[in-house]
């Protein structure tokens, strides 16, 4: 599952706590960010698929 956040320059707070509570429920979650886009920010955070599944 990706999580795309895209953000202001003065929102960088906003987007370091969303990125906490996604890695608190998602340790092993990636982070990438990406070049500045028509004057925003943008983040994206990968969570890979579980590799055993629970019915």
């Amino acid at each position: 599952m990706k999580i795309k956040v895209t953000y202001a320059e003065n929102e960088k707070e906003k987007k370091a706590k969303h990125e906490a509570i996604v890695k608190k429920l998602f340790p092993d979650a990636k982070v990438k960010e990406t070049a500045p886009k028509d004057g925003f920010l943008h983040t994206v955070l990968t969570i890979p698929k579980p590799k055993e599944y629970t019915k």
